[in-house]
């Protein structure tokens, strides 16, 4: 699972043809898909080359998150679903990547200097994209996955740790009162870490089972170490008891 990136933006373009080596259908693009602009004409989806100025920088400044910008990316306009079941027509992103770029630069966010609002249209090549693309050749793909809430961050990751995000809407609450997958796997005496980067991971401070964890347990939430990380997430092991197997199993996250 990825933050703030389209499965189209990163994979889109895995398989030609969308089928997978095995055979299997695959939710690529066709490379004709387009959206109207903000004056009504067609921007076609295009790829990014390694080579292209601020290629991995792309589309140049955050799309908009909320649930008012999904909708309006989604709908075409702010209000919709008109009714439930109403399916989305998806011809509403650039339209609205044009008015968060109005927006951002009102707020003077940080934005990659002649981003132009087409530019969210903008998908990665496998060749851009190395190490994702064998991960997902070589692994498996959900490319039916979507987000839990159609909105910011923080209710998508109590979806995906918790199963709720308690009505939670906007990231404006980042703790939550409701137990999660940690709590519940220590509870059954399964071993978990979460990782972060240089500082303590948000998961960390969302949930009661995590951050009030004492502090002789912080031991289950570690910082990465660096390059001893990779080959400290290998060593984690699900005990076999609860597997019912012979000896303990590996378990990896990526």
């Amino acid at each position: 699972m990825m933050a703030n990136r389209s499965f189209d933006h990163m994979l889109g373009f895995l398989y030609p043809g969308n089928v997978s080596p095995s055979g299997q259908p695959f939710g690529g693009l066709a490379g004709t898909e387009s959206n109207p602009d903000s004056s009504g004409q067609p921007v076609t989806v295009f790829q990014i080359e390694p080579t292209a100025p601020s290629a991995y920088f792309m589309p140049g400044a955050s799309a908009g998150q909320g649930y008012i910008a999904t909708n309006s990316q989604l709908y075409a306009n702010d209000s919709a679903p008109a009714s439930a079941g109403q399916p989305a027509t998806c011809q509403g992103f650039v339209a609205n990547y044009a008015a968060t770029l109005r927006w951002e630069t009102n707020q003077q966010r940080p934005i990659v200097p002649g981003t132009r609002e087409g530019d969210i249209m903008s998908c990665f090549t496998p060749q851009a994209l190395p190490v994702l693309s064998t991960l997902a050749r070589e692994y498996a793909v959900c490319d039916q996955w979507f987000a839990s809430v159609p909105t910011e961050t923080l209710p998508n990751r109590a979806f995906a740790c918790a199963a709720t995000s308690q009505g939670y809407m906007t990231n404006g609450n980042a703790s939550f009162t409701v137990h999660s997958i940690f709590g519940l796997m220590t509870a059954h005496g399964l071993r978990w870490k979460i990782y972060g980067y240089i500082q303590d991971p948000l998961t960390r401070q969302c949930f009661p089972d995590t951050d009030q964890c004492p502090r002789l347990e912080l031991r289950h939430i570690r910082r990465l170490p660096g390059r001893r990380g990779s080959r400290h997430a290998a060593r984690v092991h699900v005990p076999r008891a609860q597997l019912g197997l012979g000896r303990e199993q590996p378990a990896c996250a990526l």
